[in-house]
């Protein structure tokens, strides 16, 4: 295989130097490096046979110059982003997207990770824009959902915003009627990502939006609403049967009644 040149049969790109087809690679490259120094020789030192010491050490120098040929073509296609091996993918291509370290809590395995990265790329390269930040979020919702810039429901007459919220977005997760898995796993994920492409200076929330069903009741395929009224009433009753008030009293002891009108006795009991 041409030098520098991705081998489309390739399958091991880790940074272990071992295995039947590193040894294979090995093998051929130091082939021909061996070959190439068989021929700068003069022609009464040349011999193809293992034996002379010239040959076995010749044979040696080409073994240790294909390990770095080879290491030093896994470098260069590090360089490329499609190709870089996963152990650097969080050096070479985390360091460039993220802040400070802050990895999205992902459960990938190393292509499903590369594909990520790639994809957030692309989507960091689009510039701050509402189809960015639905992009972002696509990486991890599986649901339908909008982004609804604030300004723009202003103007379709919606309640609830003023001049505070004008640099400010929502999105609206339709969900079927329960909350996501992992859902704070999901949500710490998709805020430091929304925090790498949207504007510094906005703000935004993230909603989950319920739907109620309703299953028709009658033939017709309507639902025929009905309501009912329960009345209850609870209150301390008042046993007394007579609400006459004594006036006075004189010192023989007549008594002289006068009822009385007028008078709210809520607050007694």
């Amino acid at each position: 295989m041409a030098r520098f040149i991705v081998d489309p049969s390739r399958v091991n790109f880790s940074i272990d130097r071992t295995g039947k087809e590193y040894n294979l690679r090995v093998l051929q490259r130091a082939q021909v490096i061996f070959t190439n120094l068989l021929n700068l020789l003069p022609s009464n030192y040349i011999s193809a046979i293992q034996g002379p010491n010239y040959s076995t050490e010749l044979k040696a120098a080409a073994v240790e110059l294909a390990k770095i040929e080879l290491a030093l073509e896994d470098v260069d296609l590090d360089r490329s982003f499609e190709h870089t091996r996963s152990e650097f993918l969080q050096s070479i291509i985390g360091y460039l997207l993220f802040l400070n370290g802050r990895i999205p809590p992902l459960d990938y395995d190393d292509e499903e990770f590369r594909r990520f990265f790639l994809s957030l790329i692309k989507i960091y390269f689009q510039g701050s824009i509402p189809k960015s930040i639905a992009d972002a979020t696509a990486l991890f919702v599986t649901e339908d959902f909008k982004v609804l810039e604030n300004f723009l429901l202003v103007r379709q007459g919606v309640t609830g915003l003023d001049i505070s919220d004008e640099f400010g977005f929502q999105i609206d997760i339709f969900t079927t009627n329960t909350f996501p898995p992992d859902l704070f796993v999901l949500e710490s994920a998709l805020r430091i990502i929304l925090d790498l492409v949207r504007p510094a200076h906005t703000l935004f929330r993230i909603r989950y939006i319920f739907t109620d069903k309703y299953n028709p009741n009658e033939p017709t395929g309507k639902v025929l609403d009905a309501m009912r009224w329960r009345m209850a009433s609870y209150y301390y009753e008042d046993f007394r049967v007579y609400c006459g008030g004594i006036r006075d009293r004189d010192r023989l002891g007549h008594k002289v009644n006068k009822a009385v009108t007028n008078e709210d006795h809520s607050l007694d009991f």
